[in-house]
């Protein structure tokens, strides 16, 4: 038996240790993103060591959206933002992408010079009258040689240009993101607390990109059942994704729905009056209907999907509606899709 107690507190020191956190070890709390129709809100919380903490921001954060406030117990001693300093390389990169951007350009006004002298190339030939001479005695033949190389050269002229500008295009898409990379334009936060461990919570608004409405809208005689759903952008590293039915400004105490990342999220649902109701005539069944907006809510503009007695007629751009307005969608037409407001009467 006095083998088995030492036995069972052996293991109960070993356990004991084994649960125990070395000295600073702060698991860092939950990410929360709130995503609006013009923007993001991103809150997490922080564990702070050896009274500083360091934290990379992106470029697109909102100037002076920066908040950072003590939890546990602990306080802030200074807080610092600064502009991040691009490295060596990514400096490099920079220039070299610069420089060639000019090159590209200077590229594209030679060829315009090209386009010019070409073309009136081909016009004097093209407006030559046929002469008869000892050294040319084909004279429409020459014309018509001089003629198909000028208009050979501008071909060429026109590949080229194609050829610089998809380059420039391309060379574009590569300054934007790697501008938008954090280490190149981001911001860096620099928090010193009292004390040696802490927790702080951080949070900061970014303008670049929210969460986009798409309706499905089923028609049922004078009304239309319209349920607002929600495409909301990647959220990679939140523990918690939600979001807020208003832009960043019109928010005000709104409260937030809660989003699972993968699935479309439910907003609202209304049932709106129809004011017309018109069968295309078309190979497929189509139908242009009129909606009011009869509630007191802005509903933003989007992509809708029409449904007309229970049958799936396609998509129609929707261009947004204010509460009182009138908006007429066509589904199911040949072409491209509409939406068109008009001022309720």
């Amino acid at each position: 038996m006095f083998r088995n107690s030492i036995i069972f507190k052996a293991l109960l020191g070993l356990i004991l240790l084994g649960g125990a956190s070395p000295a600073g070890a702060l698991a860092a709390g939950g990410k929360t993103v709130t995503w609006y129709l013009d923007g993001a809100k991103v809150e997490q919380e922080l564990p702070v060591e050896n009274s500083y903490r360091e934290l990379l921001l992106p470029p697109t954060m909102r100037p002076g959206s920066f908040r950072a406030r003590p939890l546990v117990g602990c306080r802030l001693a200074r807080v610092e933002l600064e502009p991040v300093k691009p490295g060596k390389s990514d400096e490099k990169e920079l220039a070299r992408l610069d420089e060639r951007r000019e090159e590209l350009r200077d590229r594209l006004k030679a060829l315009g010079v090209k386009e010019e002298i070409f073309k009136a190339t081909a016009k004097s030939q093209g407006s030559k009258a046929p002469k008869r001479t000892r050294t040319n005695p084909e004279p429409l033949t020459a014309i018509r040689q001089g003629t198909d190389y000028a208009i050979s050269r501008l071909e060429e002229v026109y590949r080229a240009r194609r050829k610089v500008e998809r380059d420039l295009k391309e060379l574009d898409r590569k300054v934007v993101a790697l501008k938008k990379s954090e280490k190149v334009s981001g911001t860096v936060a620099r928090i010193w607390i009292e004390g040696r461990r802490g927790k702080v919570g951080i949070s900061y608004i970014t303008g670049d990109r929210g969460w986009t409405p798409y309706y499905d809208v089923r028609i049922a005689g004078d009304a239309a059942d319209v349920t607002m759903m929600a495409r909301v952008p990647d959220s990679a590293g939140a523990d918690t994704v939600q979001l807020v039915a208003a832009g960043i400004s019109g928010a005000g105490s709104s409260v937030p729905l809660a989003v699972r990342p993968g699935n479309p999220a439910r907003v609202n649902s209304v049932r709106l009056p129809v004011t017309a109701v018109k069968p295309m005539p078309d190979l497929q069944k189509s139908v242009a209907v009129t909606i009011t907006n009869s509630t007191d809510r802005f509903l933003p503009p989007g992509d809708a999907a029409g449904f007309w007695q229970e049958e799936f007629l396609g998509h129609s751009s929707f261009a947004g509606l204010k509460p009182g307005e009138s908006c007429l969608l066509t589904f199911g037409a040949v072409g491209e899709p509409r939406s068109d407001i008009k001022q309720s009467e």
